[in-house]
């Protein structure tokens, strides 16, 4: 949806059994990732066809129309959609029994936010480093990771938001994470009446809304991009900025990937869910406490979003004491 007009996002991964329950749907292709068996449970009571693209993530019943993982066969990709879609068409005309409920709510998002347009609108990220340091903007938080179904259905995520919004803190996001705050207004312009005095004050003077949608889950980078070009303005390393990684509510091993990466800056990672490492504890001490000395960066849990999003704030408000920035 970010490279191609008129593509209308749906839901993130957790949410796309409700998507099928609206009987809407002719046709599902599940990817690589965040792939849930249930699937096929509901898309049987639709008639939904379901299709498969990847060997190491397929469902019992689904069809396989497979890429091989070495990309062998990655010169018949027109093959392979054409063949997806005439399947659509033909599940479409066995689906002509089936009730359709489509809930009648719309929001519209400002999206495509990336490292070079932000560059670009703030002055080769200047505009943005002197509001940063004026404190117009109390800081900047990564907002990502996946939705994750052993807590209330995206409420860490718009939790947390909440308070950095409140505290005037700018808000970058990509992924599942994004979909609650896409979904109630955070990404749009109105989006404005959330904020504290001047970070509200900065969005409007700007054309921007308070959350800067970046992409999908694998888009972290531009996010470490606009990071890196406002520390360079400032002369500084990227890790005593005030920066955060926030993964409310993540839930699979890339989510723990993706937190690390951030954490190779200096960057301390803010979770309401517990790391899947329970197994041993060494293991979650390392990477929870003992990477301060490694990586500059710790990682955090605290399972009350409003209470994760004080920490974080508390947290910025040090750094930038340490900067001399007040």
């Amino acid at each position: 949806m970010y490279r191609y007009e008129g593509v209308i996002p749906l839901s993130n991964a957790v949410g796309a059994e409700l998507i099928l329950g609206t009987g809407a749907l002719d046709l599902w292709v599940a990817d690589v990732q965040d792939v849930y068996p249930a699937i096929m449970d509901v898309a049987r009571c639709f008639k939904t066809t379901v299709v498969t693209t990847s060997d190491s993530a397929r469902l019992p019943g689904a069809e396989h129309y497979a890429y091989d993982y070495r990309h062998s066969n990655i010169g018949d990709t027109e093959k392979l959609a054409r063949k997806i879609v005439t399947r659509a068409i033909e599940s479409f005309a066995d689906r002509r029994d089936v009730a359709v409920s489509i809930p009648q709510y719309e929001v519209t998002a400002d999206i495509g936010f990336t490292a070079e347009n932000v560059g670009a609108q703030f002055d080769d990220f200047q505009k943005l480093y002197e509001v940063l340091k004026n404190g117009r903007i109390l800081g900047i938080v990564n907002m990502v990771g996946c939705s994750n179904p052993r807590v209330v259905y995206e409420k860490a995520t718009l939790d947390v938001a909440d308070v950095l919004l409140e505290n005037n803190v700018l808000i970058l996001t990509n992924g599942c994470a994004s979909f609650p705050l896409l979904k109630l207004g955070y990404c749009s312009k109105e989006g404005a009446e959330r904020c504290g005095k001047s970070l509200k004050e900065f969005v409007q003077e700007y054309d921007v809304p308070p959350v800067w949608h970046v992409g999908e889950c694998i888009d972290n980078t531009r996010s470490s991009g606009i990071f890196g070009g406002v520390a360079a303005k400032a002369g500084q390393a990227i890790k005593d900025m005030p920066y955060a990684f926030a993964s409310p509510e993540w839930s699979n091993e890339k989510g723990l990937d993706a937190s690390l990466a951030f954490r190779l800056f200096g960057i301390d990672s803010y979770h309401c869910v517990e790391p899947p490492v329970q197994g041993s504890t060494a293991v979650e001490k390392f990477l929870k406490e003992d990477t301060k000395d490694l990586l500059g960066a710790v990682m955090m849990v605290n399972v009350n979003g409003r209470e994760l999003g004080e920490k974080i704030v508390a947290d910025m408000k040090e750094a930038r004491k340490k900067l001399g920035w007040g």
